[in-house]
């Protein structure tokens, strides 16, 4: 068994293409059955994140599998053959590694960015629940956590990061020059969407509207706790709208151009800006085509400039070596436990044919392994995985084995 992944990320993967290729709430339950059913125990742990930027799947299976599962993974979500084409594959330590870049930032568009913990974990959170996450698997996810935080507290890759909230906020100072004085709605209520409210409201930008599905209360800040609307009254809120921020789980756009088109009648052609978060996307790409009507979608973010990039880069180059580091040390000693399981196995399976008086010899020798030669033929797996502990190790777990017969 070895830790792999495979995904699509927005270096590899048009927009139009990920958004196809997507695994989250709305078909997590499927996508475990359909693993469960379709590997039949081949792969022993698994776990998807999908964020605006990637999708990627890590698991713990037998080796030399990602490639099937890539295509198997594509059938299920009905993509084409270029998905497979623009995917990325890594395993073991390089797994590693990236699983760490990934759950710190950087790997991401604005790098350093800080949400994309959050989503991580988040995901992780979701596999948890549904059972499908234990064991070593479980521990690596633990350790690259933990190598994540240490990546971010011991460099300056977030000095001044611009999150995806943050880069929402520039572009709105680009449009208008008096961004207080415009009216802000935020359609949805997950991480993404939040995160812009409280980033805006930091900034002055006060005049704020939420619409979800389902009516919640959003505490943004100390000061400010928000009582969403229904998205039935969407239509509505556009009219007086000058910024709609959009973040909401959808398999299809749920803002068109009639609507837009709409809203602007009775707006008199007041400049409207649009900023589409959502991936698959939640506002129609048509919506370009109408005159003062200013829409960016996480595409087009990937074109705005980032502050301070210079510098976050210098020290990413300091995160990444100490990820390399850190990533090998967990490999090793994850490596050393598999080994030692193996060979407790290996030990188990032929002590439960010894008798007590056998064990008690073998317990008793100076060379464990070549007792247990003696006494029991040894097959050339359980000699490889036996000659690889020392004969303390092998005392150590025939008293194991001993005490808990």
């Amino acid at each position: 068994m070895e830790l792999q992944l495979f995904g699509i990320n927005h270096k590899t993967t048009k927009l139009s293409e990920r958004e196809l290729f997507i695994i989250n709430e709305s078909n997590e339950e499927e996508f475990k059955n359909f693993i469960s059913t379709t590997f039949n125990g081949q792969i022993e742990s698994f776990f998807a994140l999908s964020t605006c930027n990637r999708t990627e799947i890590y698991f713990y299976a037998q080796e030399l599998m990602s490639e099937t599962v890539m295509k198997k993974t594509a059938e299920f979500l009905g993509c084409s053959q270029s998905i497979i084409q623009d995917s990325y594959k890594l395993d073991g330590i390089k797994a590693l590694e990236h699983m760490c870049c990934v759950a710190s930032g950087l790997d991401s568009q604005v790098l350093g960015e800080q949400e994309i913990f959050g989503q991580f974990k988040k995901a992780v959170q979701s596999f948890v629940d549904l059972q499908v996450v234990h064991g070593t698997f479980q521990q690596i996810i633990d350790e690259a956590i933990s190598i994540a935080k240490a990546a971010r507290a011991e460099t300056s890759i977030g000095v001044n990061p611009l999150s995806v909230s943050g880069l929402a906020l520039k572009i709105v100072k680009e449009i208008f020059e008096e961004p207080q004085q415009q009216q802000v709605t935020v359609v949805g209520a997950g991480q993404m969407a939040i995160g812009v409210l409280e980033h805006f409201y930091s900034n002055g930008i006060q005049k704020i509207h939420a619409i979800n599905r389902t009516n919640k209360t959003l505490n943004i800040s100390e000061s400010l706790q928000l009582h969403t609307s229904n998205l039935s009254q969407l239509a509505t809120a556009i009219i007086t709208t000058d910024i709609l921020v959009a973040s909401i789980s959808t398999p299809l756009p749920i803002i068109g151009k009639g609507l837009i088109e709409n809203a602007f009648r009775q707006r008199k052609n007041k400049p409207m800006l649009l900023i589409d978060l959502g991936v698959p996307r939640n506002i129609e790409d048509q919506v370009r085509d109408i005159e003062n009507a200013y829409l960016f979608s996480i595409e087009d973010m990937e074109k705005v400039t980032q502050e301070n990039l210079g510098e976050r880069t210098s020290e990413a180059k300091k995160a990444h070596t100490l990820i390399v580091k850190k990533a090998a040390l967990v490999a090793s000693k994850i490596s050393i436990k598999n080994i030692r399981s193996k060979a407790y196995l290996a030990l188990t399976s032929i002590a439960k044919s010894l008798s007590d008086e056998s064990i008690e010899r073998i317990s008793q020798s100076q060379d464990p392994l070549q007792e247990v030669q003696q006494i029991h033929q040894l097959s050339d797996d359980q000699l490889q995985c036996l000659s690889t502990q020392t004969p303390h190790a092998i005392l150590s777990m025939i008293k194991e084995i001993r005490s808990a017969k």
